[in-house]
């Protein structure tokens, strides 16, 4: 039995040969040439056989000409050509006017003169002295009667070709030829074979101009893959940040683009995450060192365990306590796994009752919390609105300075409502307002833990407007210091 064995890591498996697109695609373009060149060649030379016996056909009812002369002027052409019932009238009729050939049965006359005394000079190749005579039209011939009756001739066939006779302007009887299938003569076929292999030629000289066009055109338009795939081999590897250049406004120039777009995403969101990681263990490092220097100040004897030591050390539990519970709700609302029991409530009121239960706080911080509030029907859940709401005022109280006030307003749309909350200074600059909603980001250097924030606050309160259908936006505020505008599907009354 035959044991198969993984393949190492760093030894891929053979696999079978790749053919590259830009083959597949010359292929293609190939073979749809080739085809296209076959399939109209073909129909020429179909068109130039069928066509090319017509013109011959045509001629051979032409010569015929000397004999329907001849005929128009019979005497018993008004007696359905009587005469020339007897077929070796009608042979030797055809014999003098149309066939070189002494008819069936007589002596040749040429066979019968005496030689010439000397040759004759040979004449140059190529005039038409030296042409072969033309086929001979009698076995084809036939006369009819003025109703198409067969008097003499060859058989009649219904694809027969036909010239009337006519005598004084009456209709006295038709003349009909039997038509060739194919060129028998041998000038017709040299020339025949002469138009169809230049056809040839020239189709073969038309191949390869087309070979080397779309190969050149196929190389063109699958050049930016090549880039593409040596950008999706770094991207793969790790390596972001890296732009391809393209000018093309079609496809590949967009897939090109989708590229740049996606290595810069890929670029943002490690830097994203290494920040974060940093900032995360930065954030739990402060207050952990706190907890160590008090429990191993304690310890040496340098402070007292009193009250008062347990009363800081709880603190600092408590703030990991809601550090990490925040962390644990940003990361569950990134998932989507936060649950949501959306109900049918009034905004106006749930704002309302968040700044009641604020009020103490603003005082205690010589805050004053103004609100200009219109009745409006949301479907929300009520707690993660709350919370929503909560954080925000949250973030104004804990920031804006001492002796300042906030401001909560209310614009109802004909499908969304906008509640507008609006601080006093200190305000966030331009460049942090894009970065706001971002975990563990603070806009002023100012604004930083000694206030007791997370930093968690505005960013699962983004995630919570997201949820709804929602969005929250950072805005400078006429007031001086930070607008937050938060945007909810209005319920029709």
């Amino acid at each position: 039995m035959q044991i198969s064995t993984p393949a190492s890591p760093h030894h891929p498996p053979r696999t079978r040969l790749r053919l590259r697109v830009v083959y597949k695609l010359f292929l293609l373009l190939t073979l749809a040439i080739v085809l296209a060149l076959g399939a109209l060649g073909s129909i020429t030379i179909l068109n130039l056989r069928s066509g090319f016996v017509a013109y011959v056909n045509t001629l051979d009812l032409a010569r015929l000409s000397p004999l329907a002369q001849e005929l128009d002027q019979r005497a018993d052409a008004m007696q359905g050509f009587d005469g020339l019932r007897d077929r070796a009238a009608w042979d030797a009729l055809l014999h003098r006017l149309l066939d070189p050939k002494p008819p069936h049965g007589a002596p040749d006359p040429a066979a019968m003169r005496p030689p010439p005394p000397l040759a004759p000079p040979p004449r140059a190749p190529g005039r038409d002295n030296d042409a072969p005579p033309p086929p001979a039209l009698a076995p084809r011939v036939s006369l009819l009667d003025a109703q198409h009756r067969w008097i003499v001739g060859a058989p009649l066939r219904a694809d027969a070709l036909q010239r009337p006779l006519q005598q004084n302007g009456a209709l006295v009887g038709w003349l009909a030829l039997r038509p060739l299938t194919h060129p028998v003569e041998s000038r017709d076929t040299d020339f025949l074979s002469a138009q169809i292999r230049d056809m040839v030629l020239l189709a073969g000289v038309l191949v390869l101009l087309a070979l080397v066009v779309a190969w050149i055109f196929a190389r063109h338009l699958l050049a930016p893959l090549r880039d593409v795939e040596r950008s999706a081999d770094r991207l793969a590897n790790g390596t972001y940040g890296q732009h391809l250049e393209t000018l093309r406004r079609d496809e590949l120039g967009d897939l090109v683009r989708h590229i740049n777009r996606l290595s810069s995403a890929l670029q943002a969101n490690e830097s994203a995450r290494r920040r974060w990681i940093a900032d995360i263990s930065h954030e739990l490092r402060t207050p952990l060192s706190i907890v160590r220097g008090e429990i191993e100040a304690m310890q040496d004897g340098v402070r007292v365990a009193d009250a008062r030591g347990l009363r800081s050390l709880h603190e600092e539990v408590m703030r990991l306590d809601r550090l990490v519970d925040d962390l644990h709700q940003l990361s569950m609302a990134d998932l989507g796994t936060l649950s949501y029991r959306p109900q049918l409530i009034d905004i106006a009121e749930l704002i309302d009752t968040a700044c009641a239960s604020l009020e103490p706080i603003a005082r205690e911080a010589q805050l004053t919390i103004e609100h200009d509030l219109s009745s409006a029907l949301v479907r929300v859940d009520p707690d993660r609105m709350r919370q929503l709401i909560d954080n925000v005022i949250g973030n104004s109280l804990r920031y804006s300075d001492r002796g300042g006030r906030m401001h909560i307003g209310m614009a109802i749309q004909a499908q969304s409502v906008d509640i507008v909350f609006d601080d006093t200074p200190p305000g966030v600059d331009a460049d942090s307002l894009a970065r706001l909603f971002e975990p563990l980001y603070r806009g002023e250097a100012s604004r930083d833990r000694k206030y007791g924030g997370s930093g968690l606050g505005l960013a699962i309160a983004q995630r919570i407007a997201t949820a709804h259908d929602g969005t929250l936006r950072a805005l400078p505020s006429p007031l001086g210091g930070l607008r937050i505008v938060l945007t909810l599907p209005l319920v029709p009354r």
